[in-house]
């Protein structure tokens, strides 16, 4: 049986020059796309764009920070493995949180080449394992996201309510 690029070559509906300029459309679309990288373990992850976040209204800084997450975090989402263990880490609201993450990601955080941030999920707040460099880049936005980050002062800061 013909493809339907033949059926459509053959009917005279389009030329042999137009399926090779879309299957070189093709080609030019699966190459590897280049990034700036998101930290280390994550290679082709943008950054946050810091600046154009600053004004942002809060449902656009809480979706920009959300979809970076969701392309940046380090940490698994569902079910743990076996080798997961927990991680403690103080809550904006003075609340002892968990994540269960894998021993050498949880060396990683405490060497600070990794940090636990919070953000705003599509069911609330929540929190995930991202590269350093991203979590100062959402301390800057939002600095009391920021929950762990060896070093950095702003990290772990209680919010009373």
């Amino acid at each position: 049986m013909l493809d339907l690029k033949a059926k459509l070559a053959s009917a005279g509906l389009v030329s042999q020059k137009d399926i090779d300029r879309v299957e070189a459309k093709k080609k030019k679309g699966k190459r590897k796309k280049k990034g700036k990288g998101g930290g280390p373990g994550k290679p082709g992850v943008r950054p946050l764009d810091v600046k154009g976040l600053r004004d942002a209204k809060k449902g656009e800084l809480y979706d920009a920070v959300r979809r970076w997450v969701e392309k940046a975090r380090l940490d698994r989402l569902g079910i743990p493995s076996e080798r997961c263990e927990p991680f403690h880490f103080p809550e904006i609201a003075g609340r002892v949180g968990r994540l269960m993450i894998e021993p050498e990601l949880s060396k990683r955080v405490q060497a600070g080449d990794a940090a636990v941030i919070a953000f705003m999920s599509n069911s609330g707040l929540a929190h995930a394992v991202v590269p350093a460099a991203g979590a100062r880049d959402v301390a800057t936005l939002k600095e009391e996201w920021l929950r762990v980050l060896p070093g950095d002062p702003r990290a772990g800061k209680i919010i009373k309510e």
